[in-house]
């Protein structure tokens, strides 16, 4: 039986001291370092998640102890790589915060580990800005660096000052005193379950599904009404607010502050301070709660601040099984509603919760005729989207089609049909909600542990570009057609289902077939991402059969 790790690393560095030094490197730097990595964590047996990029590297560890975390520690902090015509060596790993928490019991006692696997990913960005900010940008424009004792110290005062301006009118104030702005720099799932409070109002949510939408959304609709405010801002573990910042900075906005280490370190020092509810966190173990204490002092005590998105009812648990139709964003739907709606709308897309579905076969025609003048509606109502629209377009179309199959005969309701999951579109005896990005279960993870039933299924070829293929054990009609339809194809490409990743677990194939209509389309291609991907009950489970 695997050690079970009972303690995780957060970590990250943008290389902004080193940068002169490092601009004369190429990609084999970064390959050098990934390599390094690779095996310093092979050796130690750590598991989790690294970016690695030209300006920097960002990752979340597992290990099973302490001892271990502190040799992996010591091999990274002496690690020098030599420029090549400056004859010299850089220690880019020097000084690096480490930030370090501890596995819950219950995850310990079932075995279960924060990361299934270890994925190190070379990346353009270890925070995707879609290159809005570049490495240069961080020491020229980025924030004031708080500690977590002059960012608490902030929210004391401008609280108290709120106190007193509310007891009396006779009271002398600071005029000049700028209005304090508290912004959460996460995603808005991270903020529904826990965030910062100050004069009893939460911080403020920029409503980000992706980190690049903070600067051409949030920032350039806001940065007039921040311009005269005194803006402190704060994520996980500060990494995001170093490229938030200089976002901000760069638009006119000057008295920008980041609270440095994060939530995470203002915890270690405040558990009982502003921050309420749960911290998420990019592993297994979810969410944490914020620290704060029982009456007997030994339990922590989490106060809810999440809602329910359908009943508004108290509820903080997140599971990847639980995402927006449209936008495949986490949502908080508790267990009473999740019983009572086949799919789930984030707030964003919440007007589009009579007419847009991702499972079209519970509706009869008459059902989904009525879908399609609330799909134009919102499309024609769009101002500067083109996605979206896209987006809108294409299920239309989708929609369409399938009144067709039902006209012709060729498809039938199922109004019981078995509820899927919008991530793997798997049915809920399959699905255990690790479908869904960090949660993802390696498709090679662990295989030591199958049983001989089990170790029969796994493929003895590995599939490689060229192979030819066809549907498999478990090919799923719903999502891929009829397998009548894809007698044979060819693997254009093999590669990671999260981009980056370690494991090749998704085939990009171009089929020989012909569609429903009887012409010829020898280049259809669709991405297949469910070889050898781990179920509910432990059965592997493969989409594809190599044709040999």
């Amino acid at each position: 039986m695997q050690e079970p790790h009972r303690r995780v690393v957060l970590f990250y560095k943008y290389f902004i001291a080193e940068s002169s030094a490092l601009k004369s490197l190429t990609a084999n730097f970064v390959e050098e370092i990934k390599n390094f990595i690779q095996n310093v964590c092979g050796e130690l047996h750590m598991k989790g998640r690294v970016l690695i990029a030209q300006e920097g590297i960002n990752g979340t560890l597992s290990a099973s102890s302490q001892k271990c975390m502190d040799q992996f520690i010591e091999m990274m902090d002496s690690y020098t790589c030599r420029v090549q015509g400056l004859q010299q060596e850089v220690q880019i790993f020097h000084r690096i915060d480490w930030k370090f928490s501890d596995v819950q019991d219950d995850l310990v006692n079932r075995n279960q580990r924060p990361f299934p696997d270890l994925k190190i990913s070379i990346v353009k960005e270890i925070v995707s800005t879609g290159n809005a900010v570049q490495l240069d940008d961080i020491p020229e424009y980025g924030g004031t660096h708080l500690s977590p004792q002059e960012f608490h110290q902030l929210l004391v005062e401008n609280e108290n000052s709120a106190i007193k301006s509310g007891e009396s009118d006779n009271v002398d104030h600071d005029s000049s005193r700028k209005e304090l702005v508290l912004i959460d720099i996460r995603n808005t799932f991270e903020h529904a379950i826990g965030h910062f409070k100050h004069n009893e109002k939460p911080a403020m949510n920029p409503n980000m599904v992706t980190f690049s939408s903070f600067d051409t959304q949030f920032c350039e609709e806001n940065k007039e009404y921040l311009k005269d405010k005194k803006v402190l801002m704060y994520c996980t573990g500060g990494i995001r607010c170093e490229k938030a910042s200089a976002m901000l900075r760069k638009r006119g906005v000057d008295d920008v502050n980041q609270l440095k280490g994060g939530i995470h370190r203002y915890l270690e020092q405040y558990p009982n301070g502003f921050f309420h509810g749960r911290n998420f966190v990019f592993d297994q173990r979810v969410a944490l709660p914020s620290g704060k204490m029982d009456d007997t002092g030994n339990v922590p005590v989490t106060v809810i601040v999440g809602k329910c998105i359908e009943c508004q009812s108290p509820y903080d648990e997140i599971s990847g099984s639980r995402v927006c139709t449209v936008c495949r964003d986490l949502v908080l739907v508790c267990e009473q509603c999740v019983t009572q709606l086949r799919e789930y709308h984030c707030e964003r897309h919440a007007g589009w919760k009579t007419c847009f579905f991702t499972f079209l076969e519970p509706f009869n025609k008459d059902e989904l005729n009525e879908q399609i003048p609330g799909l134009i509606s919102i499309r024609d109502n769009l101002k500067d989207s083109k996605n979206t629209r896209r987006t809108l377009m294409r299920q239309i179309t989708k929609v369409q089609k399938r009144i067709k199959e039902l006209d012709e005969c060729k498809s039938f309701t199922e109004k019981n049909s078995p509820r899927r999951c919008r991530t793997c579109h798997e049915t809920e005896n399959v699905c255990d909600g690790l479908c869904w990005g960090f949660w993802k279960q390696a498709a090679n993870a662990d295989r030591s542990c199958l049983g001989e039933q089990e170790q029969a299924r796994v493929p003895t070829k590995v599939p490689a570009k060229g192979n030819r293929v066809t549907p498999g054990p478990d090919w799923n009609e719903i999502r891929f057609g009829k397998k009548e339809l894809f007698t044979a194809g060819i693997i254009l490409e093999v590669k990671s289902w999260n981009s980056g990743g370690e494991v090749d677990d998704c085939l990009l194939v171009a089929w020989e077939q012909n569609d429903s209509e009887g012409s010829n389309n020898n280049c259809r291609q669709t991405n297949i991402y469910r070889y050898g991907a781990l179920d509910k009950s432990g059965v592997r489970r493969y989409d594809l059969s190599l044709i040999v």
